[in-house]
């Protein structure tokens, strides 16, 4: 099963075809900054030194984008990374996630214990899972979900209630992967003052923040609340389009984690042309308020355009991708994001089979934000399919 989008090459393979436009992954449509481009090219010879284990100047520099301290900052291989990281140094029992979300939570809970049963990784439609692992502990992951009913708004009330169950740990995507919808800091504080209540470690995830203009300024990281169990992370990948370098970090405020990090964390796992990169894209403020420019107005757009597509309601979004959903009544005659998806690839587009989400179905498909010309390309596919087949 596929817990990303971006997976080309398993298209390439299957369909023996070279080029495909990519909607399935939320990659900036600028590319590379030319900026990184140009230092990369003039730094090579950096390949041949070992990086520095600690990382100092890059995670100095997001100190002073965070306010935070050196300590707070752990630098990894993508956000991924750090995720699978943080789980295992907690070693959480009783884990509730905000869903429809990113895959790699649940997965990285589980990868804390041995698995006997494989059989139920990735059963994204079960609402709990129990697993008895070696000795007599148990893990225990609940999913509170974020109702279409509710717009996929998180109801902070209802969440409220269900922290009263005292749980080791919350995890929070915040923008939402893949339904877009953000928490601004007066609701995230409310949220993290509740965990602080019942001792709940609180995960929160903010991957896609760099995509919102007042993002940084909305972040939990800001808070007034107690943050000693406050644990966030953010990525690279997405904002400056360098998955293939892979870099994140996370941010941290307990202090009794930072044995545990430094015994569980990879040595090296961040190399010397990635902790480039990251020193080299912040200070890229061109590239930066151009990309704010861009989804700030694609995200109306392409929410205005597909929502003029007979067959299909798209939900709005305040980042760079965008849920929809296949009408009822074309899915009951047999159109389901399966077929979908094929027919997109016949015409050479990739979009996001959005089925494997907890509490999705194959009526949901995610599709990335690009440049105007390659989302007309995109809507105008979208409008002749569902055209046809109406």
């Amino acid at each position: 099963m596929d817990f990303h989008g971006g997976n080309i090459y398993k298209v390439f393979r299957e369909k023996n075809i070279k080029e495909i436009l990519d909607y399935s992954s939320n990659i900036n449509p600028y590319g590379i900054p030319d900026s990184l481009k140009k230092r990369i090219t003039k730094n090579l010879e950096i390949l041949e030194r070992y990086p520095d284990p600690d990382y100092i100047e890059l995670r100095q520099k997001l100190v002073h984008l965070n306010k935070v301290d050196v300590p707070n900052i752990i630098l990894g291989n993508g956000a991924t990374e750090i995720i699978f990281l943080f789980m295992k140094v907690i070693n959480p029992k009783k884990i509730l996630i905000a869903a429809p979300t990113f895959g790699e939570y649940e997965r990285a809970v589980k990868a804390t214990e041995r698995v006997e049963d494989s059989s139920i990784l990735g059963n994204s439609n079960k609402k709990k899972y129990d697993e008895k692992s070696f000795g007599k502990q148990k893990i225990e992951i609940e999913y509170f979900e974020l109702k279409e009913s509710d717009d996929f708004k998180l109801n902070i009330g209802n969440l409220k209630n269900e922290l009263a169950k005292k749980y080791d740990l919350l995890i929070i995507c915040n923008p939402n992967n893949p339904t877009g919808k953000f928490l601004k800091l007066s609701e995230t504080e409310q949220i993290l003052k509740e965990c602080n209540k019942y001792n709940t470690k609180l995960f929160i995830d903010e991957a896609f923040i760099d995509f919102l203009e007042d993002g940084m300024k909305e972040s939990i990281i800001n808070t007034k609340e107690n943050k000693q169990n406050l644990f966030v992370t953010r990525a690279f990948t997405k904002f400056f389009a360098i998955p293939g370098l892979r870099l994140g970090y996370g941010i941290y405020f307990d202090k009794n984690l930072e044995k545990g990090i430094s015994e569980k964390k990879e040595p090296w796992s961040v190399n010397n042309i990635a902790e480039i990169a990251g020193l080299t894209v912040l200070d890229d403020t061109e590239y930066i308020e151009k990309t704010l420019k861009w989804i700030k107005e694609e995200k109306i757009y392409m929410y205005e355009k597909l929502n003029e597509i007979n067959g299909i309601k798209p939900y709005k979004t305040e980042v760079n991708f965008i849920t929809v959903k296949i009408d009822e009544k074309l899915f009951s005659e047999g159109l389901n994001v399966k077929i979908l998806r094929e027919k997109m690839l016949e015409q050479g587009i990739l979009i996001r089979d959005a089925s494997n989400f907890n509490f999705l179905d194959e009526r949901f498909f995610r599709l990335a934000i690009k440049d105007r010309k390659n989302n007309d390309r995109v809507i105008e596919t979208l409008k002749k399919i569902f055209d046809d087949f109406i």
